[in-house]
């Protein structure tokens, strides 16, 4: 049994070691407002190129408080699934980003940590780029942001999540996603926002990725673009899944 575990783990150290890395930047993030407490739309959205950045809940400045604010990120996938190599498949996905120091400032409520989620939008990238010209209201493209198929979650724990990068891994769903877009020469989007958002009117600051300007007045900042990392590797022969599933059925019978 020791023989065939280590010959398992041989053929997994040696897919990974042929892994490929393709790394693609977000091209075009932003975020969009939701409705007041009375459903009124509450102000425009932040779309513009010139200016972009990802903070996700809301803040207060000059004295008026923000609406909660939902994220979006947009991805030029075009040419980056023919550059996989034939006899390759893509092995993982993972979603990079910077969370910085002062860059969060939300009330923790019962000292329970703030919870993030990435998920799909069913908001074209057009209408998120030009919502008036779609025909669809920015609150519209606000209530499906961070609401769509799950793609991942990042929990923010009080003096415990330490700032600097940060990834997380997609779902399976989300590189379907990914290839959908890329075949149909669509642009992937991926959307976030503060799931433990908090809407009580006293908390003032309530957001998570502040400070995380990326371009303004037209100008790259230097601060690191969120990213898609995309790992590459053989794809495994019909006799290295028998061999893998062979090795999980040896597995399961040790355990019993």
């Amino acid at each position: 049994m020791r023989q065939t575990a280590t010959f398992i783990a041989s053929a997994l150290i040696a897919t990974a070691a042929n892994a490929g890395v393709i790394e693609v930047d977000s091209f075009h993030l932003g975020g969009f407002y939701g409705p007041d407490e009375m459903g009124m739309p509450s102000g425009t959205p932040d779309n513009d190129m010139s200016f972009q950045n990802y903070f996700m809940g809301r803040t207060t400045v000059d004295g008026f408080t923000t609406e909660e604010r939902r994220t979006f990120f947009a991805f030029d996938l075009s040419g980056v699934f023919g550059s996989i190599g034939e006899g390759e498949t893509i092995v993982s996905v993972s979603f990079e980003f910077e969370l910085l120091f002062g860059g969060v400032i939300a009330n923790f409520t019962g000292g329970e940590p703030e919870h993030v989620t990435f998920s799909s939008t069913s908001t074209p990238y057009e209408a998120i780029a030009d919502p008036g010209a779609f025909g669809v209201t920015p609150e519209e493209v606000w209530d499906t942001l961070g609401t769509g198929t799950p793609y991942a979650g990042f929990d923010i724990i009080p003096g415990g999540t330490p700032p600097g990068p940060h990834a997380v891994d997609l779902a399976p769903e989300a590189i379907m996603d990914m290839e959908m877009a890329a075949s149909m020469d669509e642009i992937f989007v991926l959307s976030g926002k503060l799931d433990t958002y908090d809407p009580a009117m006293d908390a003032l600051f309530e957001f998570v990725f502040g400070l995380s300007d990326i371009v303004v007045d037209s100008m790259p900042t230097g601060m690191p673009v969120p990213k898609l990392v995309i790992t590459t590797g053989p794809i495994p022969s019909p006799s290295a899944l028998a061999i893998l599933g062979l090795g999980g059925l040896l597995g399961a019978k040790r355990r019993r």
